[in-house]
């Protein structure tokens, strides 16, 4: 059984009405906690969440279920391969979140896999961009939690936080340098140039709205008509001057709530 420890992002006590962006990472309070095992789960899973618990791990946020009322926040739990990579899907009510986090970012990641070494140039630029750069998905959990997540295969997924259009598009360019010769920026399953594996993820605006970099990409080059935009409440279809619309205009609002900062190295668990 995995250590009681964790990869520990920087973490603030949430609000008493939090706003949450998508892959927000959340810690519980013991309340909340009982709200959750009262629901109906199979053995498997009871044993997942235990241990979850005990652990003082986090869950993400999710996009809210219209069945689901606004006062509660919709969680997800992604397990890691001894529990056979399994989906746990919650809803806790908002003041239940005790704390909350962000990804590592992606100089952390990179420190700490064999693919760093020779993806240095890369990572570089990736450093001067406007954009903050963190990972999610299998090496993002895998970082955070020490259990094994990443798998042959396994993407890496990048959450690009972008101010603006013009910080949105300069990443852009930089993600497009990962692409295999002859990939138009869809669908591709190759590794890439510059790294061993393959670069997923998208673009995040600084009210929540994301896209995946690879639809923006083609969105920007005019080989499809709209891509598909998405935050914590709703998904949508844009074309390109309605995305520059969102674009400026969430540049021009007040960012939603986030922690600032992420994983420092392995400290003893959330207590």
């Amino acid at each position: 059984m995995p250590p009681l420890s964790i990869r520990n992002p920087d973490r603030r006590a949430a609000a008493p009405t939090p706003v949450l962006q998508r892959n927000t990472l959340v810690w519980l309070t013991p309340e909340a906690w009982r709200t959750v095992h009262a629901q109906s789960w199979e053995t498997s899973a009871q044993e997942l969440l235990r241990h979850w618990q005990a652990c003082h791990l986090p869950w993400v946020v999710a996009r809210q279920r219209p069945e689901v009322p606004q006062s509660a926040v919709c969680l997800g739990l992604p397990a890691p391969q001894h529990w056979d990579r399994r989906r746990l899907a919650a809803s806790v009510a908002a003041d239940g979140i005790a704390l909350q986090g962000q990804f590592p970012r992606l100089h952390e990641v990179a420190q700490s896999s064999p693919w760093g070494v020779g993806a240095a140039a890369w990572l570089a630029q990736g450093q001067t961009l406007k954009a903050e750069v963190r990972v999610y998905g299998s090496y993002g959990w895998q970082f955070l939690t020490g259990m094994p997540y990443v798998r042959a295969g396994s993407d890496l997924d990048l959450s690009v936080h972008a101010p603006d259009l013009h910080a949105a598009l300069q990443a852009l360019d930089w993600l497009a340098q990962t692409l295999p010769l002859g990939e138009a920026g869809s669908g591709g399953r190759a590794p890439s140039a510059r790294l061993p594996l393959r670069v997923d993820g998208e673009i995040v605006f600084p009210q929540g709205q994301a896209l995946a970099w690879r639809e923006f990409q083609q969105l920007r080059q005019g080989t499809v008509a709209q891509a598909l935009v998405k935050d914590r409440h709703c998904l949508r279809l844009m074309d390109w001057p309605a995305l520059v619309a969102l674009a400026q205009a969430a540049a021009d609002s007040p960012p939603m709530c986030t922690a600032s900062t992420s994983a420092v190295g392995r400290t003893a668990a959330l207590v």
